[in-house]
């Protein structure tokens, strides 16, 4: 783990710019001299509320947002919601001391992660990479009860993906990465990708965790 919170890691060479949106100041300010030690991040801004966590997106333009669930103004998922219709590429992680009653309509509001602030340090890290590079994180202790908990919210007739685009969807749902699935499927990333596109398509789900949630509903996993 410790090789993951290296300058080495970059993504393309820069730091991944974060933005901190927590009302509690000791909590910020511990995170952020936390985060401070990975060579491969810089905190660029906090915020304590909602509409000071839009005001800071606009003048810090972070990366990733790492933002509370109950802040003052708007809460952390309308915040979110907000956040991404006026900058769809910035990340935004949720990071709560909520066990998960809030996952669903997180990722309606279009966060890319879900983590307890229980989290290590390091698998923090490891997440802030991974949704830099596309991917969807839930904290691990959080089941997939959770997921049908979000399908319910929708309807859909029942998707038919390929044998090999169902295995992708369940080993999405088991929490692998990109990396880790097209090696145990003995595909080519190029190829998983093209997989992964087919599978968005057919269950009308923008991202992995939509398409997971969508799994569920149509009872494909």
């Amino acid at each position: 783990m410790l090789d993951a919170v290296t300058g080495s890691a970059r993504i393309g060479g820069h730091k991944i710019r974060l933005l901190l949106v927590d009302d509690h100041r000791i909590l910020r300010q511990g995170m952020r001299r936390l985060l401070d030690l990975d060579t491969g991040l810089e905190v660029v801004g906090e915020a304590e509320s909602g509409y000071e966590a839009l005001a800071q997106v606009r003048l810090c333009r972070p990366d990733i947002v790492l933002m509370d669930i109950r802040i003052p103004g708007l809460d952390g998922i309308e915040t979110t919601r907000r956040l991404k219709q006026e900058y769809p590429k910035i990340g935004v992680i949720i990071l709560t001391s909520y066990t998960g009653e809030y996952l669903p309509q997180a990722i309606e509001a279009g966060a890319s992660g879900y983590l307890l602030k229980n989290v290590s340090y390091e698998e923090l890290s490891r997440c802030i990479r991974a949704v830099k590079a596309g991917e969807v994180v839930v904290d691990r202790s959080l089941g997939p009860e959770l997921f049908r908990q979000f399908a319910a919210l929708s309807g859909g007739t029942k998707a038919r993906l390929s044998q090999r685009e169902l295995s992708v969807l369940r080993l999405l749902a088991a929490g692998r990465n990109t990396r880790e699935i097209a090696a145990e499927l003995f595909i080519s990333e190029t190829t998983l990708k093209r997989d992964l596109r087919s599978i968005y398509a057919k269950l009308n789900a923008h991202n992995r965790a939509e398409a997971i949630a969508r799994g569920y509903e149509h009872k494909l996993l």
